[in-house]
């Protein structure tokens, strides 16, 4: 009896998948093909961008925005009607009249801010942001339809990311979009625990959804202290692209008058860099155009002769290479350079830079004097030749100073906070006692990662290129006070790439700092401290 018992509820529940099972494929052959629910009811998905931002609509619009913050029972309200116009003036579409009392500098910082925020999402989405594989009915009883969906996960810009962490609801009544509920499933940024924003749409008159009025509450908690946003929008006016005006059921015509001194605009920057506008309204985070800096390179290395010749008073040179065994001649060169540089950003991938600035070379090292005809001089009878033994090296010990002038050019671009740069600096350096000018191409090929606290992490490599043939003159006076020139041709083996790691920070708007390290054959300090403008 219990077999047969156990064998009536195996079978009622197979027949329950199998049903379950049919009533899946059923629903999803009934979704037409080439379509989902948002086309089968006449709904752009730019729809679910606007929900994220009002400023993903098309075209541009009014809005009357009142604004309460409880801080722990303390309660402050504030009014305000904000207006985005794209045509209005490249980087200041978005400004803000305030019909609130007198904002005190703390609020009217924070209101700036979030104007200069808002810049970051004024502009066309490349693509929609929702994701379509997450869009399903949760419930469809009668009129009603409600649709559930998500945002990327990739490929978002960084000033939207929190959208990840947001689910959306799209409730259809009669056939006709309502509103979009959007809650987080996971806390967000700044400390916000629980957030919630009911945005409402209407259909024009002339066609297409607008947004009419959007409620928001936010909730932030923090050391046990909680903060609770409540955001209220009406839209007051629309206009298309075209800026034709756009009408819509239960309009009510307002006109907005204000006074000067209660409009409130956040540019985005001068002239230069060009195209910095439209890289800011991207999402990019520019440094200010102009810059000057200090800074002090140093580095250490080691190199090898391969050539040595001298001459006296531009007569024929002589080969030295019998005499000395340059394989074995090696020379430690440290440089200490103190430099200056003023740069610019032409354009926001661009910029251009002069360098000036002087140095302090100390050479140390030896030139081996060639092994046989080191034993045969030394193997001569004292008689034939009154000289000392020969030794077995030249030591080389001494300082140089140079002047060092120059420019280049900065290649640089970033995804997220991923960052890549490529220095090419074109350097002369004048060695003034050998009385010579070298010609050094330095190219520095850098990758970054911008931090949440705003240090930017860079690792890359360094490369040195230069003519390694160098050729001057040092002056000596004989014992008759006559002025002879000693010339000289030197060519050794350098040392090409090492590697590199360092760091940026810019602080209180206007200063900025560096430092690199560069290991491996060649080490190297570099210490930057900047002011821009």
């Amino acid at each position: 009896m219990k077999n047969i018992f156990t064998k009536k509820i195996a079978a009622v529940l197979v027949c329950s998948f199998v049903l379950l099972f049919q009533s899946n494929v059923f629903a999803q052959e009934a979704q037409p093909v080439n379509s989902n629910y948002l086309i089968e009811n006449g709904i752009s998905p730019r729809v679910l961008d606007a929900a994220v931002s009002s400023y993903m609509q098309d075209g541009s619009f009014t809005e009357d925005v009142v604004i309460k913050v409880n801080k722990g029972g303390d309660e402050r309200t504030f009014h305000v009607i904000l207006i985005y116009d794209p045509s209005y003036n490249e980087g200041m579409d978005i400004r803000i009249i305030n019909k609130s009392n007198k904002l005190s500098k703390k609020e009217l910082k924070a209101l700036k801010k979030y104007i200069e925020k808002s810049h970051f999402l004024s502009r066309m989405s490349e693509h929609y942001l929702y994701n379509e594989k997450s869009l399903k009915v949760i419930k469809n009883e009668g009129d009603n339809l409600v649709l559930e969906y998500y945002y990327q996960k990739n490929d978002i810009d960084p000033h939207l990311k929190y959208i990840k962490r947001i689910k959306g609801e799209i409730y259809i009544r009669n056939g006709e979009l309502k509103n979009v509920v959007l809650t987080n499933f996971k806390p967000l940024q700044n400390n916000v625990v629980d957030y919630r924003k009911e945005v409402y749409f209407i259909k024009t008159n002339e066609g297409g959804h607008i947004i009419s009025s959007i409620s928001e509450k936010i909730v932030s908690e923090k050391s046990g202290k909680k903060e609770e946003v409540e955001i209220i929008t009406n839209t007051l006016d629309y206009k298309d692209m075209s800026g034709n005006s756009l009408s819509w059921a239960g309009q009510k015509k307002t006109t907005v008058e204000y006074d000067k001194k209660d409009l409130i605009t956040v540019g985005l920057g001068g002239t230069l860099p060009f195209l910095g506008k439209a890289a800011t309204k991207m999402g990019y985070k520019l440094p200010r155009p102009v810059g000057v800096d200090v800074f002090v390179y140093a580095h250490d290395q080691q190199m090898d002769f391969t050539a040595l010749q001298v001459g006296f008073d531009g007569g024929d040179m002589v080969n030295l290479e019998n005499l000395f065994a340059l394989n074995e001649s090696t020379v430690s060169q440290s440089t200490f350079m103190p430099l200056a540089k003023a740069d610019v950003w032409i354009f926001p991938f661009l910029n251009v830079m002069a360098i000036v600035g002087g140095g302090q070379n100390r050479l140390d090292g030896e030139l081996v004097i060639n092994e046989d005809l080191r034993d045969f001089i030394n193997g001569l009878p004292g008689f034939i030749v009154d000289i000392p033994n020969v030794p077995h090296s030249i030591p080389i010990k001494t300082d140089i100073t140079s002047e060092v002038y120059g420019g280049g050019v900065t290649l640089a671009g970033g995804i997220a906070n991923v960052n890549l740069s490529v220095n090419y600096q074109l350097m002369f350096t004048k060695i003034v006692e050998a009385n010579t000018t070298n010609m050094v191409n330095v190219v520095t090929p850098m990758l970054g990662y911008m931090s949440p606290f705003g240090v930017n992490f860079m690792a890359g490599a360094q490369g040195q290129f230069y003519n390694t043939n160098i050729s001057g003159f040092i002056e000596l006076t004989d014992k008759d006070g006559n002025m002879h020139k000693l010339d000289y041709q030197v060519d050794f083996k350098p040392i090409q790439w090492n590697a590199v790691v360092g760091m940026y920070k810019n602080f209180a708007k206007h200063w900025e700092m560096s430092f690199q390290a560069g290991f491996g054959q060649r080490t190297s300090v570099t210490a930057i401290f900047g002011y821009r403008f």
